[in-house]
């Protein structure tokens, strides 16, 4: 019996792996080129060392993530597409555990795209989908390279996307549940994104990408040294959890870009828009609420996760050089504001993100890279969080260098 067993295991092993090479045989490096299947792989490894986290003010990892990307063309009109990522999740004992946990599986794209729907100048996205609000690519790697702000406001959800290239602007809608891709919702009621773009740019209306490898160099892409720019505007209106504790969660924008020579430039605005729909769960002391968490068994994580703060503002820009084909320089800059009515708590005060970076393309689609972040967090080391006084020497700081590949 165990003989059987090992041989049917061996046999769908055997299959998996001829149905993985047909597949990767079958691929083609471009959409446009009128391939009927595409498989495509991403793989990173980075050393992390985190001098901004709790209880000992620092710790240094070394984190995988893989990504694969699947696409079948069910017509030339429908494509079937999907992509996952896993990122190895840290121990539930780490000291780096409330920062570094993230789950280890994750769908990205799981959609089925109907390009000019029944005939219409429009495009349809049914299933996991990007939210169209703001920037989606900087150069980071990982969300501690990227600007607060955008981890506030980017994420992935599950609803319908529609994005319609028009002759002089790009316009895209999404409406979604507003929970983002780790569930379904918790409320009846959906979100709806909205981004507009001018003038419009060629391919897709929202370009996007994560992956260091991918991103644009700017002396190589704009090799004629061309003026380019384009400007966008971008809301995000939903509500996140339910009663008693149902809270706005909205979020407004202004966009804009710019590329000449060897140079690109990039900078946006935001304003979050928070609270609680009923008023008066925003006046609650500390032992009111968590009598609301307890009484309606939320967990504490529920209560972390809520933005209370009524209005908050970010600004932040970045500006990329090609110090050569293969390598090129970037500099982010972010002041964010969560609170812009009060100053009253370390946590409500102003922050600021600074991170420089540099990526080399080694070989066509293999790249290294190195980041350093540094914030100027007034909660940092203060008595009521996570870092102890004698960590405060240490600073919040991030050094990341990364190793990264793509097929």
């Amino acid at each position: 019996m165990t003989l059987s067993k090992g041989r049917n295991r061996f046999r769908l092993a055997a299959a998996a792996l001829l149905l993985l090479a047909a597949v990767a045989t079958a691929a083609r490096a471009d959409e446009g080129g009128g391939e009927k299947t595409a498989f495509h792989g991403y793989l990173e490894l980075a050393y992390i060392d985190d001098q901004g986290i709790g209880w000992t003010g620092s710790e240094t990892v070394f984190r995988p993530r893989v990504k694969v990307e699947f696409r079948h063309a069910l017509y030339d009109d429908i494509t079937l597409q999907f992509a996952g990522e896993w990122v190895a999740q840290a121990h539930q004992f780490s000291r780096a555990y409330g920062n570094l946990y993230r789950r280890e599986g994750n769908p990205e794209d799981a959609l089925i795209h109907f390009r000019r729907f029944s005939g219409l100048p429009f495009d349809m996205r049914l299933g996991v989908v990007k939210v169209p609000y703001g920037f989606f690519n900087t150069m980071a790697i990982d969300s501690r390279n990227r600007p607060i702000s955008m981890n506030k406001c980017r994420e992935w959800d599950m609803g319908l996307r529609i994005d319609a290239p028009l002759p002089f602007m790009d316009f895209s809608l999404a409406i979604i549940n507003g929970d983002g891709r780790q569930g379904t919702d918790a409320n009846s009621s959906k979100s709806v994104a909205l981004r507009a773009a001018f003038p419009a740019a060629d391919g897709d209306p929202y370009p996007e990408t994560e992956e260091v490898t991918s991103y644009p160099n700017p002396r190589a892409a704009n090799p004629d040294g061309d003026f380019r720019w384009q400007v966008a505007a971008s809301g995000y209106v939903g509500d996140r959890y339910s009663t008693p504790i149902k809270q706005k969660y909205a979020h407004y924008g202004a966009e804009a870009q710019a590329a000449y020579g060897a140079f690109a430039f990039k900078m946006q605005y935001t304003f979050f828009e928070g609270g609680f729909t009923d008023g008066t769960m925003n006046n609650l002391t500390a032992a009111e609420w968590q009598q609301v968490l307890t009484t309606f068994q939320y967990t504490s994580s529920v209560g972390g996760n809520l933005h209370t703060y009524p209005r908050g503002q970010s600004l932040w820009g970045e500006l990329s050089y090609g110090v050569t084909e293969r390598g090129m320089a970037a500099l982010m800059a972010e002041t964010y504001d969560p609170d812009t009515q009060s100053d009253a708590t370390v946590f409500q005060q102003t922050k600021h993100r600074y991170v420089v970076g540099y990526k080399h393309d080694y070989r066509k689609g293999v790249t290294a890279s190195i980041f350093y972040t540094i914030n100027s967090n007034p909660a940092f080391g203060a008595s009521n969080s996570d870092i102890t006084q004698s960590d405060r020497w240490k600073g919040d700081r991030v050094l990341m260098v990364a190793v990264a590949a793509q097929f």
